[in-house]
Formats: structure tokens, C-alpha cells, sequence
């Protein structure tokens, strides 16, 4: 790292550092804090789900994938946005109508308060491991980039957003994630475009070094239910997931909360999941570059890599070793963009939840739904101390599982592998509270969604029994839904 991409760095830090600091002087109540005061339109909250959606993951775990293999994560899009489309046809209306402050207390309204903390618990549970995820895959990079250690990288980065969060609350979330965005972009684009003006053949050579290796393949139709990368399985997977972290995640769906109606939200939403196919189409592209450039200018450590299958780190390893001053930097500040778009909200989504679910407002004197917003700029300050804190803990908190996580081979199928595991409850769960809400009970949902963890680990790792083989992990969501849904309902008959 030479002075300019120093300095590159820090331009970028420092613009972040400054948006959370003005977005924090309109944050007088929890509210404004947690939710921007309803007032934000379409386009920044689109932008700002778009940029927590890609997450370090797509930055480091995309390439990796067109790096190992072909492009065929990208058809997992199609179930992404159908996803989407169903969270603003469906999901974002109720919420606007019963005007929640988070999408648990929307499960109060049609279930219960069990199904409410039950609903908080989870996802509180889900997201502090997939963002532990997304913030391990990000420090994988960055200790290639400074020569630190996998610990001390995730401190640094847990650390920096919390600043911000806590200064600024969602607003500063969303606005920082808008720049955050054109600048994770703008890496990808720089890296292919440095490659096809580095090689001798241009863009045509590593073009047709990209096609002579399959990685142009996107379809694959054949049915394969233990590979998320075919067509059937990977869009079913996706289409479930897309709708749990979507619609019952308040880490996404606070964004769309930020919004002053569902028609704005549901457009913002909607715009999102189609751009997906934008950033996952540069950064399988910027995998087949970089795949295409190492073809042409083999490197010891590079193959070295591939052979131990740890691709996640042929990317960061280009960035660092093979391109120019400055243009370094650039991507260094993308890569840090793309943690901090996930972990910001992770945060600022984890601290609301407990805040309002948990009922820790009431027992910081907040109120639940405040109207009257704090005037005094020292009474604004000790009504946010909540809010604040928390902000801190989960930061903490999601420091020391990234570090477990750091050691997983494949960054980006584990993050969806950990997910598996939690988000099929919580969908569940938001299934019987639309479908369902007379013959839900609160018990029976509060029962159904706490057993469908282990019952989900058990039949991925052991099976059924009576014979019967482990059911493959991209069908963890799956079954999860469907046994907190239909247990729920024949525990509800019994009571």
C-alpha cells in the first residue's frame, strides 16, 4: 500500500465518518433514530437494501465462484426477485397498514406477544450469525491487504461502524450505504477494465480465455436437490430465503419501514431485488477477469490458492500484488464499502429489535411509538443512550463469532449454510401471522418456531431415520417453514 491509496482510504472513511455526523443532528427520538422519521423516499432506501444485499460476501465470495467455477450463481437471481415482488405485494401493505415499528410487532398484532419475542429472538439469533459471516469474509481481505491478523481486522471493522451507527442511527445507515454502493460498483468495473488494458489481446483475450474455461455457463436445469448452483434447487432456495431475510429481517425490512407509505416501500423493495442482477453480473464478471489474467501471467501464490480451494482469497490477492497505486486503493475502499453496507444495518436492524421488542426502551424511559420528539439537545442525548448502547454490544458481539467463522474454506456458501439453520422458523412463523391468524396460537407459534432449529440441524446432519439420508442444506429454509407452520397449526388443535 503506497501513500495514495492511503489517502484514497481515507477520502473515503473520512466522507462516511462526516454523513453519520450530520444525519445524526435530526435524530431527536427513537424514531428518527431507528427509522429515519418515515421520510425517506424510494430511490436512497433502494440503494441503501441493494448495498446491504451485496455485503462483503458478493465482493469476495462472487469472484471466488467464477474463479472455481462458472456463472451460474447468477440464475439464483430470478428466485431473488420473485422474493422481493412478494414482500411488496403482500408483506409490506400489513405493515404499513398496522404502521409497525419493526416487522415483529407485526406478529403481535395477528398472533401474539409470544410470537413477538419468539419472532425477536430469532432473528436477533440469525442475524448475529450471518453477519458475523459477511464481516469474517470481509476480514479475510483485509488482513491479505495489511498483513494484520483475521482478529484484529474484524475488531477494526466492527469498530468503525459502530461509530457511525451509533452517531447517526438509520438515517446516517441509509445515506452512507448510497455512496457506499457507487463506490463497491465502481471496484468491480475497475478491475475488469484493468484487465482487459493489461492484456496483450485486450478485452477479446480475456474474453475468450473466460469462455474456453465454461465460465460464461449460467443454466444449469438438471434436477440436483444437494446443488444450489442448478437452476430448480438454487431459485427455490432462493426464492424462500429471499422472502425470510427480505420480509421477517429487520436487519432489510427497516429500510422499507423508513419509507412515509408501502407504495413508496414496495417500489424501493422491488427496485433492489432487480438491480441484484447487476452486481452479481460485474462481480462473477470481475472472477472471469481476474481467472483470465492469471492465465496469461501465472503466479505460484495464485495457484497455490486454487489448489488448497481457498479462492475467496485470489481476489484480494490481485487487488493487492497486481494492480496500480491509487487504483489499489480504490478497491481496498470498495471492499471496506461492501462491509460496512452489510454491517451498518446489521447493527442498526439487531439494536432497534431489541430496543422496541425486547421492551428495553420502556426500560431506558423511552416510549415504545414516541410522538413528541426531544428538543433539548441534552435530554436527546440521554434518550438515545439506549439505542447507542446497544449499537455497541451487538458490534461486540458480532466481533467474536466473525472470528470463529474466519476459519470456514468457502465464506460464501457457509453464509448461506448458516442461515439455513434460523431463517426458516422465522418465516414460518410470518406465514401464520398473514395466512393463518385465527387458528394460530400464540404457544403452539411460540413451540413451533423454537423446536424447528434443532428439528432443521437434524435432519440436514442425520437424516430422518428409517433409513433416509441427510436432507441437503440448501433445503434447510425449507423445512424449517413448513415444520413451524404445520407444527404450529397441529399443536394449535391440542390447546
Amino acid at each position: 500500500m503506497e501513500v495514495v491509496d492511503w489517502l484514497v482510504i481515507s477520502v473515503y472513511a473520512g466522507t462516511v465518518l462526516l454523513l453519520g455526523y450530520f444525519a445524526a443532528g435530526r435524530s431527536n427520538s427513537e424514531t428518527e433514530y431507528f427509522l429515519a422519521g418515515r421520510r425517506e423516499g424510494w430511490a436512497p432506501v433502494a440503494a441503501s437494501t441493494w448495498a446491504t444485499k451485496l455485503s462483503a460476501l458478493t465482493f469476495i465470495g462472487v469472484p471466488g465462484a467464477a474463479i472455481s467455477g462458472n456463472f451460474a450463481y447468477m440464475q439464483l437471481w430470478f428466485g431473488s426477485f420473485l422474493a422481493a415482488y412478494v414482500i411488496g405485494a403482500f408483506l409490506l401493505p400489513e405493515f404499513y397498514r398496522l404502521r409497525v415499528s419493526t416487522v415483529y410487532e407485526y406478529l403481535e398484532h395477528r398472533i401474539g406477544l409470544g410470537s413477538r419475542l419468539a419472532g425477536t429472538l430469532v432473528f436477533i439469533i440469525s442475524r448475529c450469525l450471518a453477519s458475523a459471516v459477511r464481516l469474517a469474509g470481509c476480514a479475510i481481505a483485509v488482513s491479505v491487504f495489511f498483513d494484520l491478523s483475521l482478529v484484529t481486522s474484524i475488531v477494526a471493522m466492527a469498530s468503525i461502524a459502530a461509530a457511525y451507527v451509533m452517531t447517526g442511527g438509520l438515517r446516517a445507515v441509509i445515506w452512507t450505504d448510497v455512496l457506499q454502493l457507487f463506490l463497491f460498483l465502481a471496484g468491480a468495473v475497475a478491475a475488469i477494465v484493468f484487465v482487459g488494458l493489461t492484456l496483450s489481446g485486450g478485452f477479446g483475450e480475456a474474453v475468450e480465455a473466460a469462455a474456453l474455461a465454461g465460465k460464461f455457463q449460467v443454466f444449469d436445469f438438471s434436477f440436483n436437490v444437494d446443488d444450489p448452483t442448478t437452476f430448480w434447487t438454487g431459485n427455490l432456495f432462493a426464492f424462500v430465503l429471499g422472502i425470510a431475510t427480505g420480509g421477517a429481517d429487520q436487519d432489510i425490512a427497516q429500510r422499507a419501514l423508513a419509507c412515509p407509505d408501502a407504495r413508496t416501500a414496495r417500489v424501493a423493495v422491488i427496485t433492489a431485488g432487480a438491480a441484484d442482477l447487476i452486481s452479481t453480473f460485474l462481480f462473477l464478471s470481475a472472477g472471469a477477469a481476474v481467472f483470465a489474467y492469471y492465465t496469461a501471467f501465472p503466479h505460484e501464490a495464485v495457484t497455490t490458492l486454487m489448489a488448497e480451494n481457498r479462492h475467496d482469497y485470489v481476489f484480494p490477492h490481485f487487488i493487492r500484488h497486481e494492480l496500480p497505486a491509487g487504483l489499489r486503493g480504490l478497491l481496498v475502499a470498495a471492499l471496506f464499502a461492501a462491509a460496512m453496507s452489510s454491517l451498518d444495518s446489521a447493527l442498526s436492524g439487531l439494536a432497534s429489535s431489541a430496543y422496541f421488542d425486547l421492551g428495553l426502551g420502556r426500560v431506558n424511559g423511552g416510549e415504545e411509538n414516541p410522538i413528541t420528539p426531544v428538543r433539548n439537545t441534552a435530554d436527546r442525548m440521554r434518550a438515545l443512550i439506549g439505542p447507542r448502547a446497544l449499537v455497541v454490544f451487538f458490534a461486540a458481539v458480532l466481533a467474536v463469532i466473525a472470528i470463529w467463522f474466519g476459519a470456514q474454506p468457502s465464506i460464501l456458501w457457509f453464509g448461506f449454510k448458516v442461515m439455513g439453520y434460523t431463517y426458516g422458523g422465522l418465516l414460518g412463523l410470518f406465514l401464520l401471522a398473514l395466512l393463518v391468524p385465527k387458528r394460530a396460537k400464540d404457544f403452539a407459534s411460540v413451540v413451533a418456531v423454537f423446536s424447528s432449529i434443532p428439528v432443521v440441524f437434524m435432519v440436514t446432519q442425520w437424516g430422518i431415520g428409517f433409513g433416509i439420508a441427510p436432507v441437503p442444506w440448501p433445503w434447510a429454509v425449507i423445512v424449517g417453514t413448513a415444520w413451524t407452520f404445520l407444527s404450529a397449526l397441529a399443536l394449535a388443535r391440542f390447546r
